[in-house]
């Protein structure tokens, strides 16, 4: 019997090292898709991008848009590069794998090989019935005749499962060394993709410089419109923050004393509560405002991109976009105001529940006060002024302590 579990470890070993090869195969191919689908979106953006660039370029104009627009385009093609990075390292760490699991295979094959000839010696040497039945009789007891009866039927049964596992072994090595040949295909593939955009990464940070070279010499027109901007922003922001307040603001009681300041009103209806609710679960989910673009100008305060010591403060964030974009609700809700920046177009302030998304440097406006709105409905058209065709998109919160002007980004859906 110590003979059938020596000849039984080879096999469950092999077994072993197929299932194992199997698994590893579903994981890397997870890892692999995943790495495919970012590098997908990062392709899709670069390309959004590119023709927004191109748009600049035959218009003959260079502005700080088109400047910030090639610096979102080396940062999404440096992010392109790493994740072709992170492909090949998958790719090297597979192919390491499968030329270490073929080793093990070739090796199992021949200790099945060499189990498989003991076995037919044997099955050779007790080849006939009276061989067998010798064998049997020759036991002292009848126990251990029996204990011989079922050695020889699982060296039988086990002479069959030995030959499939060899052809099935073989049918792995072939399977590996096929595929060990596709991956290495795939390598040459990736890293010839990769050389191309690390020249196109060149390019661009050339045409980047070349830009930043041009928009200095027009430091005077800079100051100017980065004065009026700001002025806009102002005034946007007090817009917004009047229109916010007075439709939250009770009236007065009677009797109360003239100009006495009214606090804001902070109680929602069922369906308000339902929809702000709903709004902030899809957190992270909401579409973007417009069908192509590409956020130019972030939330928060950064320096300007051309002019030193001059911090630019957004409230929102800057999507650039194609000329006469429709801009569209990011969730569905009710239009709380639309209102009117003289020089910097309109603006539509829509409501979900404590939150405010605000759509601002719009042409014009296709939604009216108490109108309510779905999900990607458009709320207006894309201005397009010198600057380019530049999406303004803020994100307001009703709170206890008064409005809060929150990051729209984190809020957009990502691919």
């Amino acid at each position: 019997m110590s003979d059938l579990r020596h000849l039984f470890s080879p096999l469950l070993r092999t077994i072993g090292v197929i299932v194992l090869v199997l698994v590893a195969s579903g994981g890397f191919a997870q890892t692999k898709k995943e790495l495919e689908k970012k590098r997908a979106a990062l392709d899709k953006q670069i390309k959004t991008t590119t023709a927004l660039i191109e748009q600049a370029r035959k218009e003959q104009r260079v502005t700080q848009e088109q400047l910030q627009l090639l610096e979102s385009q080396i940062a999404a093609r440096e992010q392109l590069i790493n994740a072709m990075n992170g492909e090949l390292r998958k790719v090297d760490q597979r192919i390491a794998e499968d030329v270490e699991l073929v080793a093990s295979l070739k090796q199992d094959m021949v200790k099945l090989k060499e189990e498989y000839a003991r076995m037919l010696q044997f099955a050779y040497r007790n080849r006939s019935a009276y061989d067998r039945m010798s064998y049997l009789f020759a036991a002292n007891s009848f126990q251990q005749a029996y204990r011989r009866s079922r050695y020889l039927a699982q060296i039988a049964e086990q002479r069959k499962r030995q030959a499939a596992l060899i052809e099935e072994t073989r049918s792995t090595i072939d399977a590996r060394l096929a595929g060990l040949q596709v991956q290495r295909e795939e390598k040459t593939k990736l890293m010839s993709e990769q050389q191309a955009e690390r020249q196109r990464l060149s390019s661009d940070r050339n045409g980047q410089q070349s830009a930043l070279t041009n928009l200095k010499k027009e430091e005077g027109r800079l100051r100017e419109t980065q004065k009026k901007q700001e002025s806009q922003r102002k005034e946007l922001d007090a817009a917004i923050r009047k229109a916010i307040e007075a439709e939250l603001k009770p009236k007065a009681k009677p009797g109360a004393k003239p100009g006495a300041p009214a606090k804001l009103d902070l109680s929602m209806t069922p369906e308000a509560k339902e929809l702000n609710t709903d709004f902030e679960k899809n957190k992270g989910k909401l579409p973007w405002p417009v069908e192509k673009g590409v956020i130019t100008s972030r939330f928060g305060k950064q320096p300007h991109p051309v002019l030193p010591g001059i911090t630019i403060e957004n409230n929102g964030i800057d999507i650039t976009t194609e000329k006469n974009a429709s801009v569209r609700a990011l969730f569905r809700g009710e239009v709380s105001s639309v209102i009117v920046i003289p020089g910097a177009g309109k603006a539509v302030i829509v409501s979900h529940g404590a939150y405010r998304t605000v759509y601002s440097n719009l042409r014009d406006v296709t939604v009216a006060k108490g109108q309510k709105v779905e999900t990607k409905q458009n709320v207006g058209t894309v201005l397009t002024d010198e600057n380019g065709s530049v999406a303004h998109v803020e994100l307001w919160k009703i709170t206890a302590d008064g409005l809060v002007k929150v990051d729209p980004g984190p809020w957009l859906f990502r691919d």
